[in-house]
């Protein structure tokens, strides 16, 4: 049965699930300013009064100018710092003068200063960067050499034998953010604007262990159980500190960080930033100055790579494994920011089992899934093994993970071995490193990939995880994106693309010569068994991906539909905030179609449509059958010790429950009774639109919906953040994409 949809019903937008009505429009220029203001004040700053002075981040539409400057002062606040290359400076301003500050017509956002945190046993062998590094198919090994990742964490123990090249360390500098605690040396370099040329040491540990995953090259492993070498053992390491003996840090250190990173990427050769940290989603990534900062990074060239953050689960226990590990109760919408930006590669965890095959690996239950908060994206882009992984520990004395976890120090089997050099580390925090380092080995093979081909090519070869059975292409999309990244296949797509890549235009062909995505193949063999490539993804980072792959400026799919930039076609698809059709259709960021049906603001469904079995729209909204979902409570973010997850406060944990056993909290929506409910998701038979709102039981898409003119999706379409397109499905007059795959009339 296909709907034709013709006509345009306006959605109200959630903040997590709380209901929040269109404003109705101004009707005078002061009330239009009022507004104007609220939407470049972060949420928690929109309504401040007081005259207390708070440490904000502003961002400017343009570079900075002494009269901005001169408005701070005046409005009775300091600038702190500037970072040039972000078009930002944060600033210590009273409180009553932030809404006025706002106002003025170059300030483009305002947000806190906000608190961000932390989040090898046989990983180099699952993920193939051991058959890289000892040479595929008659190609040398690689090993990521010369390529310099940037650490942003905790900081490096520089002097850790991993880390040498045999003559020196291949932690090439070292600078502290922090600006204060333990790990701030007096005998450091100051750098100016308080920045310290750190010591090369790691109070908390957490940095050290993320390098290791990431370039550790398995030196001191002699005399222990086994080789502890990281994915790209040859790379140069930048020590970007900006998290405390603690494990935490703020916004500003941050950004900080990258923003020197970009200032310093052609001296220190920085291809990779490396992201193992974040804070809970507070605003779209549109204005979240860490996202902001981290897309001005991929735009000069650095590929950025975040963790998707420990949030996937609860304590509670629903059910075992066969091999009697417990099931625990899903959340979703947990993603972190940076990570909920549509430019970074978002990177969940999964739990190897240590196993070398890839067939029983599973995500990690707390690990974080999607969509995102506020924007509905569907993220993470891939996963990779981050449970129980063991990399270098830090040789400061006393870290603060350490002295958390002691039974994690892994004991050697020699008395001459160097004690305490290896740690078992478990999270997201390093699964992200396990991408930077696979990164660091494509930019080997091919220095010319752009950081959207790096991500359109780990998406593509990535493996949906073969062992795990999800009940539909949502949840899949949203916990494990494209699938497990193969290193071993990204690699050898990699030195097949032009070597010229970073010149091509739209129109070119990707691959050198007469190369195809045929004489590539479609797979590789890992563990002795069959890794097939995510063949189902068809677009993504202005990638075209049919036999002959294309460079493309964003594709037409009939009634003047775009796909633009940043857009992916996959297990989902994104359709980008200005994709519109002809009759005024607009798909914002994050929507999906499958077996539930996420779509967001402003879609065209028709005046007066009932909303499920006897329920009609009220004011836009339905929440599914009558059933008003609570505002739910807020839950700090955890970390990751061995299996279980951490809570900085664990009575934050309780929130409202409906009649269906559904938990509602601020890092996403806990799942019950094979119900999905997201923040703008449904998984399972129900359609569900923008934040929250559910069309009900009963309503059957049949072969396709109908989009505006002639434009159909057909069954088992997502539109998401990450895209897998069926065969023959239709988008527009005669557009098809499919196995062969058609553009055009």
């Amino acid at each position: 049965m296909l709907r034709r949809i013709t006509s345009i019903l306006s959605i109200t937008s959630f903040l997590i699930i709380s209901i929040v009505p269109l404003p109705a429009f101004a009707n005078n220029h002061s009330q239009r300013k009022d507004n104007a203001r609220g939407r470049k004040l972060a949420p928690e700053l929109a309504s401040a009064t007081s005259s207390e002075t708070v440490r904000v981040i502003i961002q400017s539409k343009n570079s900075f100018t002494q009269g901005q400057d001169n408005a701070i002062a005046n409005a009775g606040g300091a600038k702190r710092r500037s970072y040039e290359a972000l078009n930002t400076v944060v600033a210590d301003v009273p409180a009553a003068s932030l809404a006025a500050l706002a106002a003025s017509d170059d300030i483009a956002y305002i947000s806190p200063d906000r608190t961000v945190r932390a989040q090898m046993s046989v990983t180099r062998e699952t993920t193939g960067a051991a058959q890289v590094q000892q040479g595929l198919q008659h190609t040398p090994g690689l090993s990521g050499k010369n390529i310099g990742i940037a650490i942003i964490d905790s900081g490096i123990s520089a002097n850790h034998p991993d880390f040498s090249d045999g003559k020196r360390s291949r932690v090439l500098t070292s600078v502290d953010f922090t600006g204060t605690g333990s790990n701030v040396q007096g005998n450091g370099i100051v750098l100016g604007d308080g920045i310290v040329l750190g010591d090369g040491s790691d109070a908390y540990g957490h940095g050290t262990g993320v390098a290791g995953v990431a370039a550790g090259n398995g030196a001191a492993s002699r005399g222990y159980a086994g080789f502890y070498g990281g994915i790209a053992p040859e790379a140069n390491l930048i020590d970007l500190r900006v998290l405390d003996e603690n494990g935490t840090g703020r916004t500003s250190s941050t950004l900080d960080a990258i923003n020197w990173a970009i200032q310093n990427q052609a001296r220190y050769n920085i291809r990779v930033i490396n992201l193992s940290l974040g804070t809970p989603v507070r605003e779209s990534y549109k204005t979240d100055p860490l996202c902001q900062a981290v897309e001005r990074a991929v735009r000069a060239g650095i590929v950025v790579v975040c963790s998707a953050g420990n949030h996937g689960r609860t304590d509670e226990i629903t059910g075992y494994y066969p091999d009697g590990k417990p099931i625990y109760r899903a959340v979703y919408g947990g993603i972190n920011s940076p990570g909920n930006d549509p430019l970074v590669i978002t990177v969940g965890a999964t739990d190897s089992r240590a196993t070398v095959k890839r067939s029983d690996d599973r995500v990690a239950s707390y690990s974080s899934k999607g969509p995102t908060q506020i924007d509905h994206l569907a993220k993470p882009d891939v996963v990779a093994p981050g449970n129980k992984v063991i990399a270098a520990m830090s040789q400061s004395p006393n870290t603060g993970m350490a002295a958390q976890a002691s039974q994690n120090v892994v004991q050697p089997t020699s008395a001459n071995a160097l004690s305490n050099a290896y740690f078992t580390y478990s999270g997201t925090s390093f699964a992200a490193p396990v991408v930077s380092g696979t990164v660091a080995l494509m930019l080997e093979a091919n220095r010319s990939l752009t950081p959207a081909i790096v991500k359109a090519t780990l998406m593509r070869t990535a493996q949906s995880l073969p062992g795990v059975r999800f009940n539909n292409n949502v949840q899949s999309l949203v916990t494990q994106g494209t699938g497990l990244v193969n290193a071993a296949g990204a690699v050898a797509m990699s030195r097949a693309i032009d070597a010229k890549a970073n010149r091509l235009t739209a129109g070119a062909r990707l691959l050198r010569g007469n190369s195809s995505l045929t004489t590539l193949g479609t797979s590789n063999i890992i563990g002795g068994e069959k890794v097939r490539f995510n063949a189902r993804l068809i677009y993504a980072g202005g990638i075209l991906f049919s036999n002959h792959p294309v460079l493309t400026n964003g594709i037409v799919l009939g009634d003047g539909i775009v796909l633009g930039d940043g857009i992916v076609l996959g297990d989902g698809i994104v359709l980008g905030d200005r994709t519109t059709n002809a009759d005024g259709i607009v798909l914002g960021d994050g929507i999906v179609l499958g077996d539930g049906i996420v779509l967001g603001d402003g879609i065209v469904l028709g005046d007066g449509i009932v909303l499920g079995d006897k329920t009609a729209a009220a004011d836009g909204i339905v929440l599914g059958d009558g059933v008003a979902l609570a505002e739910g409570y807020m839950r700090a973010d955890g970390t990751v010790d061995g299996s279980k997850i951490l809570f900085a406060n664990q009575s934050s944990l309780t929130g409202m429950t409906n009649k269906s056993g559904i938990t509602l909290n601020s890092n996403g929506i806990v799942l019950g009774d094979g119900i999905v409910l997201g923040d703008g998701i449904v998984l399972g038979d129900g359609i569900m639109l923008g934040d929250g709102i559910v069309l009900g039981d009963g309503i059957v898409l049949g072969d396709g919906i109908v989009l505006g003119d002639g434009i159909m999706l057909g069954d088992g379409i997502v539109l998401g953040d990450g895209i897998v397109l069926g065969d023959g499905i239709v988008l527009g007059d005669g557009i098809m994409l499919g196995d062969g795959i058609v553009l055009g009339d």
